[in-house]
């Protein structure tokens, strides 16, 4: 009787142990799509985490050495990770020979030989097998144990892929509603793209969460979220230039230093704005050629708007000689600039003496006009023109700085010993010779000048036609 049941106690020991050793077999096969199950206690694979040994291995309460080397001997043998182990026990002191498929698995045989009850201490003399390089039994186990993964996580993608395509959905009239709401608060049409884009993010960063929960990748839907952060750090250094040429296109349009069609000036270039993009601001200059120039360097730039102000100043100076009045020669000009049309009575024009010259005194003439009505260009020129005029007519000279004189009628020379000639038969004079006529220098303006009229949007118009279409324009 007692011989029967020991061999019942022995075989339901054995299937115990069996029953262990095929669980951990089973967990050592377990797939990241496992994992994410949450479950702490899952195993990983052998080589990865040392196998579990239980924490003692009951065999009587009085083993005898043959008792413990036949326990050991049975557990070893059903776990088919040796192969020709022999187990004996002296004493308390339990030997192993063989051979093991690998390096944990014969520590996890010297684990629980130490843990079975009445053993002393353990000799591990099982030897590690040596696969050859051309065995390719482990990666055919784990394209195996892949594929049969992947079938598995067939059905879980399926509605993965189906929660992408709603959240793709949902961001999308997520960011129209964004922008409909925010064109209300918001004139930049910039800054209503950038929250539309960034509540669109928001939602498919949401949608990309939940489809990789659905498919039993928490874990890796926490990656992907944690990520995010160092994902964008990454590219913020990659393009650098590029981010920040975008975020100086947000501020340039909230804080609108220029308009399209104002002349400005900045980095030495002139020129009317054309459009400002996320990439550039683009410049047609009074040449007729375009120049794109960075936002972070127009944002960086010293700007000068010529259009903020539609009333600016212009100037010129006359040289008169020593000889003439300049009292006489600043209320001529003086007339000129009150009657012409363009120029403004607030503020005054004014005609100041500017500096005493070699052999003239400078006369500085400055007005003011209005830029959106008339060209500065042409009025200027208009205002010199008639203002010589005006001088000619009051004989006041105007005389060069040049030392080398110059007779174009040549120079008379009379003879001392000869007879004086009979007035009839005496030189003609300049005056007589060649009469000037004024009259037409003092029209207000002529057509060799162009007009009067501002000529901005005449430049715009020819340039725009050959201008190329380089994104959506920022500014208004």
């Amino acid at each position: 009787m007692n011989g029967a049941a020991d061999r019942v106690r022995g075989v339901s020991i054995v299937l115990a142990c069996s029953l262990i050793a095929f669980c951990i077999a089973v967990g050592t096969s377990v797939t990241a799509f496992a994992q994410d199950t949450g479950d702490p206690s899952a195993i990983l694979d052998s080589d990865e985490k040392p196998i579990e040994t239980p924490d003692k291995v009951e065999v009587e309460p009085t083993a005898i050495d043959e008792d413990i080397s036949t326990r050991l001997q049975s557990i070893f043998e059903a776990t088919n990770w040796f192969e020709g182990v022999d187990v004996s026990t002296d004493e308390g002191v339990v030997f192993l020979s063989g051979v093991a498929d690998s390096a944990p698995h014969r520590e996890w045989a010297e684990r629980v030989a130490q843990k079975t009850s009445d053993v002393v201490a353990v000799v591990n003399q099982i030897e590690v097998a040596k696969h050859s390089i051309w065995d390719i039994t482990p990666a055919v186990g784990q394209l195996q144990t892949l594929g049969a993964d992947f079938v598995q996580l067939i059905p879980l993608l399926a509605i993965g892929t189906l929660v992408i395509v709603l959240a793709y959905a949902v961001a999308r009239i997520s960011a129209m509603l964004a922008r409909r709401i925010t064109a209300r608060r918001v004139d930049s049409q910039l800054l209503q793209q950038v929250i539309a884009s960034t509540v669109a993010v928001l939602v498919m960063l949401i949608g990309v969460y939940i489809a990789l929960k659905v498919s039993g990748l928490s874990r890796l839907a926490v990656t992907v979220l944690g990520g995010t952060g160092l994902v964008g750090l990454a590219l913020g250094f990659a393009f650098r230039d590029i981010a920040e040429n975008y975020l100086s296109s947000i501020l340039i349009s909230l804080n609108r230093p220029f308009s399209v069609g104002d002349l400005i000036e900045l980095e030495g270039y002139k020129g009317f704005v054309r459009r400002v993009t996320t990439r550039g601001t683009l410049l047609l200059t009074v040449d007729g050629n375009h120049i794109q120039i960075p936002n972070n360097t127009v944002y960086k730039a010293i700007v000068t708007n010529y259009s903020s102000s539609p009333r600016i100043r212009r100037e010129f100076v006359v040289g008169i000689g020593y000889d003439d009045s300049v009292t006489q020669a600043q209320d001529q000009i003086y007339e000129v600039l009150k009657r012409h049309e363009a120029v403004l009575d607030d503020p005054a024009p004014m005609v100041l003496v500017d500096s005493l010259g070699a052999a003239t005194v400078n006369l500085v003439t400055r007005f003011w006009l209005d830029s959106g009505k008339f060209d500065a260009a042409s009025v200027s020129s208009a205002l010199m023109r008639q203002a010589k005029t005006a001088l000619a007519e009051a004989n006041i000279s105007m005389p060069d700085e040049s030392r080398e004189v110059v007779f174009p009628h040549g120079v008379p020379v009379a003879m001392l010993d000869a007879p004086p000639k009979q007035p009839s038969e005496a030189a003609p004079t300049q005056s007589e010779s060649r009469t000037p006529n004024h009259e037409p220098d003092k029209a207000n303006w002529s057509a060799a000048e162009g007009g009067l009229e501002n000529k901005d949007e005449e430049i715009q118009s020819h340039a725009a036609n050959g201008e190329l279409e380089q994104g959506e324009n920022l500014i208004g």
